[in-house]
């Protein structure tokens, strides 16, 4: 009796569709979550010690020795910043702070790339999964209009039911996680942002107060 009806739970074109649409998002949910925390993971640095590395180089005017210190950049925002810093120093510092202000704009996207998808997912998981609950409500007294409701009494409606709590919970199962994960993320870009306006203007006083060989 309770497999014959976790499977009819199932037996809807509708309920069938509602729940492969929340399967799909929950795979594009994890997968995102899992390549921003791969990201953000990747791009970890201690600005502080960065900048103490080439602090000394730079105030006494020895920049290639600097950006030899600063080792690879590439992929790291804030190294990439001081090392697009350190290129430019020759241009006056109103110049340098607007190609400064320029690279921090897209490393910001770089930053938030995908938390949209994310925050769709965690605002309109809920709903697809309520669009299931409402088929399903419908479904049920549908059948306890029918003929069968007279044979099967109360099974009719709890099947209908059951299909509404499910797509109810495959919802929530996909939105908690995304919006838990987008406000963490958005959280981490807009601290990486405010690291980087630090590390710039940090730079752009060394530089400033660097003597020219």
């Amino acid at each position: 009796m309770e497999i014959g009806f976790s499977a009819s739970a199932f037996g809807n074109l509708h309920s069938v569709f509602i729940l492969g649409v929340l399967l799909l998002c929950s795979l594009i949910c994890l997968t995102l979550i899992v390549e921003r925390w791969l990201y953000f993971r990747r791009i970890s640095i201690n600005p502080e010690k960065a900048l103490a590395k080439i602090r000394g180089n730079i105030l006494s005017g020895k920049l290639d020795d600097a950006l030899t210190m600063l080792g690879e950049t590439e992929g790291n925002p804030i190294l990439s910043l001081m090392y697009v810093a350190i290129k430019n120093s020759h241009l006056p510092k109103e110049h340098l702070s607007e190609i400064l202000r320029a690279f921090q704009l897209r490393q910001r996207m770089l930053f938030e790339r995908s938390l949209g998808v994310l925050g769709t997912l965690g605002n309109t998981a809920p709903f697809i999964g309520l669009l299931g609950t409402v088929m399903g409500i419908i479904q049920a007294f549908r059948d306890l209009a029918g003929p069968q409701a007279q044979a099967n009494g109360a099974t009719v409606v709890a099947t209908g039911i059951a299909e509404a709590l499910i797509a109810t919970a495959a919802g929530l199962f996909v939105a908690i996680p995304a919006v838990v994960a987008y406000n963490y993320y958005l959280k981490k870009a807009k601290y990486l942002g405010m690291e980087m306006e630090a590390v710039a203007t940090d730079m752009l006083v060394l530089l400033s107060l660097r003597k020219v060989i």
